[in-house]
């Protein structure tokens, strides 16, 4: 079940009417947790046994991890890592770990046959969302929850499960201890959240994937003018995809009352590497932070073992984005552009205080400054998308050097594409300025209604013909 197709919007409003009838706690959590489960199995009713397994490991690694002491809560917590990074592992990698084997094993005559295992929805968000609890729990800045139903809903609430925000246990199961109060402000503001997420996916992100699609399904028939203006759309399409999912999950979370955290802030302002994954799936970004990054040392332990600590931080966060060496090698790229990011912040830094310090008009420079961050950190991002989007490393490669070297080709400037990235520009250009609460469409405002009419029309006219679905569903 997608967000985008009418049989979810009928799901979503049977849900909201049932949900808001229920009288207690109890009823309420029992309901949104059938129905999480409903829509879980609607992709795939196989995998609703593993949700609920990492669902028990982790309710009783959490309650056993509190009660213990020394030993105990260490052997509880690897119980937890153990199961939960083991099916991810297995269901994730193994495949990766196989087709690695045999072409390596391939020139020596050997073979390593093959699984097949096909990789359940949302494995990847639900399991880095357990694991925040049980980590949290043993740090002891979480007390476990000791209602099953409720933690089980904290796992499987369908508006994240598939594609997040991750929401981590602090966040959530406070806001699932007390009813909801109605809110005919909050649900209007929930639903514009859902309605800017489907304009977002359907008419901007399908659109731009249609372009995208074509392009990189064969790079070696274009010229590098086309190769650039794809992998453009495609950073417009990644970022209107995925922060459309998020805000349709976010609005959806509102109606019933309960509250995610931001996941993107328009990432493609930013001046810096640093800044960008500040504003970009800035939940993700968090939780490698919090539970990888500053584990490894952070940034305690000298130059190079942050330089370090950040390259593998981003390693893994590439390799968890999916088993292939093209997202591996993205990773790597993210984490040595943070490594230089780094000295060229501390330089940027120093320039703007001498500056501040001087008696000379110094915003010019600081602006020029800036501006050269902007460049290199969408340079950085674009070439990045690249190796993200690519069906393979060798495809990846192939794209970049005719990118930067040229070649013969097809010219294809489709005028949509590039009608949609300049609305990109303006976008974020907009939320940066005070005008940014009026594309809200408040509910005080006489316009609001006029473009909400407008935009649900644009829906339904030029809606492209099927259902795409959303990017990060295959993580």
């Amino acid at each position: 079940m997608i967000f985008t197709q009418l049989e979810f919007l009928l799901f979503l409003g049977v849900i909201l009417a049932a949900t808001w009838a229920c009288r207690s706690l109890r009823q309420r959590h029992a309901l949104l947790l059938v129905a999480s489960y409903y829509f879980y199995a609607y992709w795939d009713a196989r995998f609703c046994g593993l949700l609920l397994f990492s669902t028990v490991v982790d309710y009783v690694a959490a309650r056993r991890i509190a009660s213990a002491k020394g030993a105990g809560k260490r052997w509880w917590l690897g119980i937890s890592l153990g199961s939960n990074l083991g099916l991810l592992g297995f269901f994730k990698y193994c495949n990766f770990f196989v087709e690695s084997a045999a072409e390596l094993l391939g020139p020596l005559g050997l073979s390593t046959g093959t699984l097949n295992i096909i990789l359940p929805v949302g494995i990847s968000f639900y399991t880095f969302q357990t694991l925040s609890y049980t980590l949290d729990v043993f740090r002891g800045k979480l007390k476990p929850e000791r209602n099953f139903v409720t933690f089980a809903l904290y796992v499987a609430f369908f508006p994240q499960l598939v594609a997040g925000p991750i929401v981590r246990a602090s966040e959530l199961l406070p806001q699932f201890s007390r009813m909801p109060t109605r809110s005919g402000r909050r649900f209007y503001s929930g639903s514009q959240c859902v309605l800017r997420g489907l304009v977002k996916k359907v008419l901007l992100a399908d659109r731009l994937g249609e372009f995208v699609d074509i392009v990189f399904a064969g790079p070696e028939l274009y010229d590098s003018t086309t190769l650039w203006l794809a992998t453009l759309a495609y950073a417009g399409q990644i970022y209107y995809d995925f922060s459309g999912y998020t805000d349709i999950a976010i609005g959806v979370a509102k109606m019933l009352g309960y509250r995610f955290p931001r996941n993107f802030r328009h990432p493609y302002l930013a001046t810096s590497p640093a800044q960008f994954w500040h504003r970009w799936h800035m939940t993700l970004s968090r939780w490698l932070r919090d539970y990888l990054y500053i584990p490894l040392g952070g940034s305690r332990c000298g130059a190079l073992r942050t330089q370090f600590n950040l390259t593998l931080t981003m390693f893994l966060g590439g390799l968890w984005h999916g088993a292939a060496w093209h997202f591996a090698f993205w990773g790597l790229w993210h984490g040595m552009a943070l490594s230089l990011g780094r000295a060229g912040a501390w330089f940027r830094k120093k320039q703007e205080r001498q500056a501040a310090a001087s008696e000379t008009k110094s915003l010019p420079a600081i602006l020029f400054t800036r501006v050269i961050g902007w460049l290199l950190t969408m340079l950085v991002v674009s070439l990045g998308w690249v190796l993200f989007r690519a069906t393979s490393l060798d495809q990846a490669l192939q794209m970049l050097l005719r990118m930067v070297a040229g070649g013969d080709g097809i010219h294809w400037m489709p005028p949509l594409v590039l009608g949609v990235l300049a609305l990109m520009v303006v976008e974020h250009l907009v939320w940066a300025t005070r005008w940014r609460r009026a594309m809200r469409l408040p509910i005080d405002q006489w316009y609001s209604p006029v473009a909400t009419t407008l935009l649900i029309g644009a829906l339904i006219l030029y809606a492209p013909r099927g259902f795409s679905p959303f990017v990060y569903f295959q993580f």
